[in-house]
């Protein structure tokens, strides 16, 4: 019986330390220049569908703090980006500079499932502000 407790005991005590020692993505949070790499490639993929009319502003990201989401357990990051907004006959298009965001990364087996809120600038076409919200699962090829 002992054997088999002591055995126990090990097994539990390995999955721990390997948990812990980084092998183990999922549920890991992630530093600011991982975060600010896959927002990026995150915004450059889907930011016109999720945001329509707005232009991302490839490498405009950065990011200005980075913690716990307490409700997913993922990476919150929140900073400022830069997008060109909706296209005006005659005028073109806006460039809107440091504009907030936050989002919420939660590593999964097959990718990271992203929330992006983003501060939307009023505009001719919308006079009032107000936050968008996207949320997409990047899955990634094994």
């Amino acid at each position: 019986m002992r054997k088999l407790l002591s055995v126990l005991i090990a097994i539990v005590f390995c999955g721990i330390c390997y948990a812990q020692s980084g092998n183990n993505q999922i549920g890991r949070i992630l530093s600011a220049q991982e975060a600010k790499y896959v927002l990026d490639v995150f915004c450059q993929y889907y930011y016109s569908s999720c945001f329509e009319g707005k232009v991302y502003i490839p490498g405009t990201m950065i990011i200005k703090s980075v913690g716990v989401d307490q409700n997913t357990g993922g990476t919150y990051v929140s900073g400022i980006h830069s997008y060109q907004g909706q296209n005006v006959p005659l005028r073109g298009r806006k460039t809107h500079n440091d504009v907030q965001f936050n989002a919420t990364i939660v590593r999964q087996i097959n990718g990271d499932y992203i929330l992006f809120n983003k501060w939307y600038e009023p505009d001719l076409m919308n006079r009032k502000g107000g936050w968008e919200t996207c949320q997409k699962l990047i899955q990634y090829k094994q």
